[in-house]
């Protein structure tokens, strides 16, 4: 999974990517610097799996940060946006908002973000209306035609600014469309950066928010980057320690990760044995067919079934021999529907 970081300079983008990340970027007003990152996905499951089949290593899920340039903020009155090729490639946005300055306005600075969003959009659309245009004159191109078209519906939905997530097409249309990598159609994730002080009242604040969010396409996440940053810093015992008297329920790079898992409608299925426990990261909804050539396409080719228990049952009973002995383990077929936290062995022949 790929997760882009936006927002405006000195909004708190770098110190949240520090936080999430583990990393220690200067922060300030470095609008123009870019920070990658790729972070291991914090899943106790796989650490109590190793223990009982004494895996060798653990393979954790991976999520990779970019930390973008900082938008202008200018909104619709933004003359010279630019969006990186890979901030499109992105697979989901946390938008970090200012929500610990003395004159924070994020509901504000959300806005002219998106509308920054929209507007880069928009003119991607219309250069692309443009250019194909040119060529339907003297193709005369049937496909291209109906392509423009789809393309004017778009636009149109973008000059009422609106996000193209919440645009109004088939499934074939939003396929059609998917090598355009719109801003505005990624899921975003919204990132409220707290000062110490406002973590008390965060739920009041989020409040602000609730007319934005969507299942499935705008999640609302609220934390305190300076001392998530600091938390990074401390073992484990007196960072727990710390996020008990500060009232923090999870770290940055929980909330994070379970936020956009949520947004991306993301699940993981687990494998386990003396060579490695492993965590593979799926869609909801992924068939065990489909799952298996998550780990090798040989695999998903030559499906022949998926041996699965669920967790807590190799939890309970402590191995995959006690698991059938309480009769737990399950043969399942390519069309079973794979949940999460269920470990799978697959069985194939090619």
């Amino acid at each position: 999974m790929k997760l882009g970081i936006i927002g405006k300079p000195q909004s708190g983008k770098t110190t949240v990517f520090n936080a999430a990340s583990g990393q220690q970027e200067a922060v300030g007003d470095f609008s123009k610097a870019i920070h990658k990152a790729i972070i291991k996905v914090p899943d106790e499951r796989l650490e109590k799996l190793s223990v009982l089949v004494s895996a060798k290593k653990i393979v954790y899920a991976e999520i990779e940060f970019l930390d973008a340039p900082g938008f202008s903020g200018k909104g619709k009155e933004s003359t010279e946006l630019e969006i990186s090729a890979d901030l499109r490639q992105m697979d989901a946005l946390m938008l970090v908002l200012d929500a610990f300055s003395g004159d924070a306005d994020p509901k504000t600075d959300m806005k002219d973000i998106i509308d920054e969003m929209i507007l880069a959009d928009q003119v991607m659309v219309e250069t692309n209306i443009e250019r194909r245009n040119k060529r339907i004159r003297t193709t005369n191109d049937k496909t291209l035609i109906q392509e423009v078209e789809l393309l004017k519906r778009c636009l149109t939905h973008l000059e009422e600014e609106k996000l193209m997530i919440d645009i109004d097409i088939n499934d074939d249309e939003r396929k059609s469309l998917r090598g355009y990598m719109f801003m505005t159609e990624k899921p975003l994730l919204i990132v409220v950066n707290l000062s110490e002080e406002k973590i008390a009242t965060a739920s009041e604040i989020e409040k602000q928010f609730d007319d934005f969010i969507s299942a499935n396409k705008r999640e609302l996440a609220s934390i305190c980057g300076k001392i998530e940053m600091e938390l990074i810093t401390l073992d484990d015992d007196d960072r727990t320690m710390f996020m008990e008297e500060l009232g923090i329920k999870a770290p940055a790079v929980d909330v994070v990760v379970q936020k956009s898992y949520n947004l991306l409608g993301l699940i993981s299925f687990l494998t386990a044995g003396e060579i490695e426990a492993r965590a593979w990261t799926i869609r909801k909804g992924f068939t065990a067919q489909k799952s298996a050539g998550v780990i090798h396409s040989d695999i998903e080719r030559g499906f022949i079934r998926a041996e699965v228990m669920k967790y807590e049952d190799f939890i309970e009973f402590g191995s995959e021999k006690e698991v059938k002995a309480a009769g737990k383990f399950r043969l399942e077929g390519k069309e079973y529907i794979v949940c999460d936290g269920d470990v799978v062995n697959f069985r194939f022949n090619v």
